[in-house]
């Protein structure tokens, strides 16, 4: 008679089946890196501040917003001197309902890189800015019966261009920034005039407002639909 022990498959050669600590768990750690290194990959493309179709329309509607309602002040109040045509200014709130849609749709992409949050931060700080000057001037106007409105008009130089050029230095659009040392340089220049006694003319004023709110909203914004259309990423 063999002495010796048969496997189950009656091998008389084979080692007796065992099992090792670990042994079934190799391949699933190994599967577990490997989807690990690729949900990182994934969330590293995610959140690159990735230039998409309608990521310009933001600074295009409200440049050309602004420009087409200081036009409009500006030929009303030419034509009959009456300074209430400034109150078409309120028209800049249909801005804030667009404006709260596209940001809303940017959103909806998932992740938000470190990019989209500071510019998210400075827009949020322009924002009330701007409101909290409509304020002041409203309580101004109605205690003294004077317009301070001209405070507003610096506002959108000054704090609008600060805007502007932080929001480009962040996405690397080299046109914002361009844009928004031009507006904050025509501020200065207008600050200059005032202060040195150079009486301003609507004449010049005017068209210089308008072009700045051209070259740091509507040029930069044409220029994000088409690197948007090439699928250029910020990171």
């Amino acid at each position: 008679m063999n002495d010796r022990k048969t496997s189950a498959f009656g091998n008389p050669n084979a080692e007796p089946d065992t099992f090792e600590p670990g042994q079934g768990e190799n391949t699933g750690n190994k599967l577990n890196e490997r989807e690990s290194i690729e949900l990182i990959a994934r969330m590293i493309s995610d959140t690159k501040s990735r230039f998409e179709i309608g990521d310009g329309n933001i600074l295009l509607n409200w440049g050309i917003l602004t420009v087409v309602i200081a036009s409009a002040v500006w030929a009303a109040v030419a034509a009959t001197g009456n300074p209430a045509f400034n109150g078409l200014w309120a028209l800049m709130a249909f801005g804030w309902i667009f404006n709260r849609r596209q940001v809303a749709k940017q959103n909806s992409r998932g992740y938000l890189s470190y990019t989209d949050k500071v510019c998210a931060a400075i827009w949020k700080s322009v924002g009330i800015l701007g409101a909290a000057g409509v304020v002041l001037c409203t309580v101004l106007h109605l205690a003294t019966g004077n317009s301070p409105w001209m405070v507003m008009f610096f506002y959108a130089i000054f704090v609008v261009g600060f805007g502007v050029i932080g929001s480009g230095a962040a996405l690397k659009v080299r046109s914002m920034v361009a844009g928004g040392v031009l507006s904050v340089a025509f501020g200065m220049v207008l600050l200059g005039c005032i202060f040195s006694g150079v009486t301003l003319s609507t004449a010049w004023v005017m068209p210089g407002f308008l072009l700045c709110f051209v070259l740091m909203m509507i040029v930069p914004g044409l220029e994000m639909r088409r690197l948007a259309r090439k699928g250029d990423e910020r990171a």
